[in-house]
This record gives C-alpha cells, sequence and structure tokens, in this order.
C-alpha cells in the first residue's frame, strides 16, 4: 500500500510538471500550440490531475476511516466480553462467598450473606433468579445452628411470636426485589415454609407457592399476593389489611382470626375456607 502511495505521488508531481506536456500531445492529441493557449491548456491538464488526486485521495480516507471504525468497533467487542467476563467472574466469587456465610453457625456472618446475596441480585440480573431460588431454600429449609437458643423465635412487644433473625431477613430480601428480573417460568417457591409471625407488610409475592405455609401472626398488610397459590396455608391471626389477594387459591386455607379489612379478594378461591375472618 506504502509503494502504491509514493508511485501516485509522483505520477501526481510528474503530471504537475512536465508530464503534463506529453499528456498534452499523446493523450489529448493537441499539438501545434504554443504561448497562452498552450499555457491553458496545460493548467487544464494539471486541474484534472489535481481533482482526480483529490478524489482518489478521499476515497483512501473514507476506505482507511471505515478500515478504523471497523477496527475501533473490534476492539470496543472485545474490550466489552473481556470486562463481562471480569464481571462474571467477580460476581461468582461474590455469590461462593455468600453461599459460605449462609452456613456459618454465626447470625451476623448469615445475615451478611443473605445481604450479599440481595446486592448481587440487584447488580447481576442474570444472577437475580439463582439468587431467589438461593433465599428461598434457605427459608424453606433453614440449616441447623450451633446454638439452640438461636433457634426459638421471641415474642414481640405485642405478644406475637417473633420470626427468627435470619429467615426475617431473607424473606424481606424475596419481597422487595426487583420482580422485572423474575424468570417467567419460575415462581417464588415459599412452600410449607415456616413463617409464622413473620413481618411481611407491603412487601411483593404475587404469584408466589405460598401452599401450606406456616403464616400465623404474620404482619401482611399492604402485601402483594395477587395469584399466590394459599392453598391450605395457616392464616390465623394473620393481619392482611389492605392486601391485595386478587386471583389467589385460598381453598382450603385458615383465616381463624385473620383481619382481611380492605383486602382486595376479588376472583380469589375461597373453597374450604376455615375460620371467620374480620372484614
Amino acid at each position: 500500500m506504502a509503494t502504491a502511495g509514493l508511485l501516485l505521488f509522483g505520477g501526481l508531481l510528474w503530471l504537475l510538471g512536465p508530464g503534463a506536456g506529453w499528456v498534452l500531445e499523446h493523450v489529448d492529441g493537441v499539438t501545434g500550440v504554443s504561448g497562452k493557449e498552450r499555457a491553458e491548456l496545460l493548467d487544464a491538464i494539471r486541474g484534472r490531475a489535481l481533482t482526480m488526486a483529490t478524489g482518489l485521495a478521499a476515497l483512501v480516507a473514507v476506505y482507511y476511516t471505515a478500515r478504523n471504525a471497523d477496527t475501533a468497533r473490534r476492539t470496543y467487542e472485545v474490550s466489552q466480553r473481556t470486562l463481562a467476563l471480569a464481571e462474571q467472574g467477580h460476581v461468582a466469587d461474590r455469590y461462593t462467598k455468600a453461599i459460605e456465610q449462609l452456613g456459618s453457625p454465626e447470625l451476623a456472618i448469615r445475615l451478611g450473606g443473605i445481604y450479599a446475596l440481595e446486592r448481587i441480585a440487584r447488580d447481576s440480573a442474570r444472577d437475580h433468579s439463582t439468587v431467589m431460588e438461593v433465599l428461598t431454600t434457605f427459608v424453606r429449609e433453614t440449616p441447623p445452628l450451633a446454638t439452640p437458643s438461636a433457634i426459638s423465635p421471641r415474642p414481640d412487644q405485642g405478644g406475637r411470636p417473633r420470626l427468627r433473625a435470619d429467615v426475617q431477613a431473607a424473606v424481606s430480601v424475596i419481597g422487595r426485589r426487583n420482580v422485572t428480573h423474575d424468570h417467567p417460568d419460575r415462581r417464588i417457591d415459599l412452600a410449607e415454609a415456616n413463617l409464622a409471625g413473620a413481618d411481611l407488610a407491603g412487601v411483593d409475592l404475587h404469584g408466589a407457592d405460598l401452599a401450606q405455609a406456616n403464616l400465623t401472626d404474620a404482619e401482611l398488610t399492604g402485601a402483594d399476593l395477587s395469584h399466590a397459590n394459599l392453598w391450605r396455608a395457616n392464616l390465623t391471626r394473620v393481619d392482611l389489611v389492605g392486601s391485595n389477594l386478587v386471583g389467589a387459591i385460598l381453598e382450603d386455607a385458615d383465616l381463624t382470626d385473620a383481619r382481611l379489612t380492605q383486602a382486595n379478594l376479588d376472583g380469589a378461591d375461597l373453597q374450604g375456607v376455615q375460620g371467620f375472618p374480620a372484614l
């Protein structure tokens, strides 16, 4: 390419110099002219040469610009892939550490693992569903603790049982997740979970599977439970004031002494419901 450029440049210099006369006589076939007329004809040839050179230079510039743009695009794509791989590796390290923390006998470390998983779910949409599955599994099947006293729930000032802190933290994280990142084919699975005394006010559990879950004394005011599966769930004394239960399955659920003031039960399946909630 460099040799071709030098040849073209040399040819241009030749045309701008003595070569113009040669073109006039041997290409244009003009002979026998002199003086001002010859000078004008030579200038015209040199003008054509400059025009052609300018056009050629523009084509070369376009070519190199396009090639440089393509190179820049490829470089950007490679850098983005490299960055994505590095980020995935970083997320994987964070995820592994958080999972290890969940198995710790220390409450503070378990809580750290739960909140670390929440940050991963927020930072990485592709890992959101996996994190939710880990947390729902933790809630349903909490591993044994080294200190038995930490297992026993303590009542709050109102006499209601209080859910153990790590399970409460996990279910709170689930309830405030970014629902736009939920996998369309995976529902929040809290079936048979023991959530007695849980504070779930305002959580988003629409479409969740809470079949046969124990929600005794739970606080669910303003919660979104639309289209949730609450089949045979224990909702004794649960506070569902202002909650959204549109299309929820409440078949054979126990709603003894539950509070349902201003709850939206449009389309809910209430077949076989037990108890007489205060409406």
